[in-house]
């Protein structure tokens, strides 16, 4: 196969295989099976003839298909998102080949800051602009609209900045303005209102400060917050709007029995805890093990269900057994476990003494102990390693779909939220950020501790750490649940990770 060159012309012996497309910025650009070629002018005379088979493999910057659009799997996409992830248009993922709704989106906000029709297609003059050293960096102001608007209200939204999820709704009103002005006074930035590439970067930092409510906090928010936690039953008294130490106590409880913080103040992850329609209500059951079963445990003791031995935090058959026999004394539904109804009673000065003294003999059992074992067995972590991989390999090709949590689409920390779940893994829902605050598993904090069924962190995104070194996630950059390798692009990003699955607790009172 030939090209016939004279005075820029380009003819071509093989018109449907080979075709000029363009003259410009001192290349000829020719369209070869789908692929653009450029040929620089300088090496050519006014005479010549060159030889395609011959012509040498050219970098993937010089060859793109015309014109990129949703849909299309090429090369070169892996060089198009590489360049938006570092310019802040696009999340940080590892770049693929593959041009899917992310891709997309973020061509168009690229295509907004140049002030061009938003079409999400990169043809040839998008992507001169793209890989210039002026390409701009992304950018997000009052007025903006779309889908990484979205975006970054929902990292102020988790940030604790934006207080009500309606308000992350893909416009930058006054309201979002206002939430970044106050993001960046607290960081320490100008405070523009605008999102720049610094503000970008301090927003998705890890070392962010995120915004707390305190007592220092409009009177409104609070209430929305009393009239939550009395809705879960963790807390009894009026919903004033003050941040009174009874109201403290009752964020404290929350976080305690829902993998938090514990400090009595709603910081984000305790924040985006309760908004979610996942918030657990109040209860206390077989198997748990923290600060409110040894206040639990200590009131049974002074009531004189329980021996004051047995009191070490550990929720087991014999404290079951005593919450079942308080629960009948004082006419509650008899379940073993405690409720807001049950723990109300309990902490009353109503409450009735046992009658007979604290439970010390099988014998005095209200509850079949098998019941006892098989409830707390469905309360722990039943699922295998191999359960959870095979889960999670059900759902390889599943579309990823920006905050979506099953069962057929997924972001990244919605896939996590609903294989550990389908595994008998009783677990809120979680974003990405609030994991890394997550107390109720065990830390990995070395990268190559890292073993088949850990999560894995990194900035911005999570998986499952699956057999080999890999690991199955839901990608943004491709569009789709994947299993791809654990390579150093993890490595180079990597958080935090949590061991999910381990050895069972025996059902038996700790003494």
């Amino acid at each position: 196969m030939q090209i016939f060159h004279k005075n820029c012309i380009i003819f071509c012996n093989i018109v449907f295989c080979l075709s000029l497309i363009s003259c410009k910025n001192n290349f000829y650009q020719v369209s070869l099976d789908k692929d653009l070629v450029s040929i620089p002018i300088a090496t050519l005379g006014t005479d010549f003839t060159l030889n395609l088979n011959n012509i040498p493999k050219t970098d993937s910057k010089t060859i793109i298909p015309a014109p990129l659009k949703e849909g299309i799997d090429h090369r070169i996409v892996v060089n198009i998102q590489s360049k938006l992830m570092s310019l802040g248009y696009m999340a940080e993922d590892k770049p693929t080949t593959y041009y899917g709704d992310t891709t997309k989106d973020a061509i168009k906000s690229f295509e907004r800051e140049l002030g061009l029709k938003e079409d999400g297609i990169c043809d040839l003059n998008i992507y001169d602009a793209l890989m210039s050293s002026n390409a701009p960096y992304y950018k997000a102001r009052r007025c903006y609209s779309g889908n990484d608007i979205r975006l970054l209200q929902q990292q102020l939204y988790e940030l604790g900045y934006i207080i009500y999820e309606e308000d992350v709704n893909g416009y930058f009103g006054l309201r979002t303005e206002n939430a970044v002005r106050e993001m960046q006074k607290r960081n320490l930035l100008s405070p523009t209102g605008i999102i720049d590439i610094e503000t970008y970067n301090c927003l998705y930092n890890e070392n962010a400060i995120p915004h707390t409510i305190t007592d220092k906090e409009t009177p409104d928010i609070i209430l929305k917050y009393q009239l939550r936690l009395k809705e879960l039953g963790y807390y009894y008294y009026e919903c004033d709007g003050i941040y009174n130490d009874l109201f403290k106590v009752a964020v404290r409880t929350y976080q305690q029995l829902n993998s938090q913080q514990v400090d009595g103040y709603i910081n984000p992850s305790t924040k985006l805890s309760l908004d979610s329609k996942y918030a657990k209500p109040f209860q206390v059951f077989l198997g748990n093990n923290n600060l409110i079963v040894k206040n639990i445990q200590a009131r049974l003791v002074a009531l004189k269900y329980l021996e004051k031995q047995i009191a070490t935090g550990y929720y087991g058959e014999y404290t079951a057994q005593a919450i079942a026999l308080f629960q009948k004394s004082n006419n509650l539904p008899v379940t073993g476990s405690v409720d807001a109804a049950t723990y109300l009673m309990l902490n009353s000065h109503s409450a009735v003494s046992s009658s007979d003294g604290p439970i010390n003999s099988p014998t005095q059992f209200l509850l079949d102990t098998n019941e006892i074992k098989e409830k707390l067995m469905q309360a722990q972590n039943i699922g295998s390693v191999d359960d959870l991989l095979r889960t999670s390999k059900l759902k390889l090709g599943a579309k990823y779909i920006w905050g979506a949590h099953g069962p057929n689409t997924f972001d990244c920390s919605g896939f996590v939220y609903w294989c550990l779940n389908q595994v008998g893994v009783n677990v809120n829902y979680m974003t990405t950020y609030n994991w890394r605050f997550c107390t109720q598993f065990d830390k990995i904090e070395k990268f190559d501790d890292l073993i088949p069924g850990d999560l894995i962190v990194i900035n911005g995104h999570m998986g499952i750490v699956a057999e080999n070194e890999t690991v199955v996630d839901a990608s943004a950059s491709n569009g789709k649940v994947v299993h791809r390798d654990l390579d150093s692009w993890w490595r180079d990003r990597f958080i935090i990770g949590f061991r999910i699955l381990k050895e069972k607790k025996s059902v038996s009172e700790e003494t």
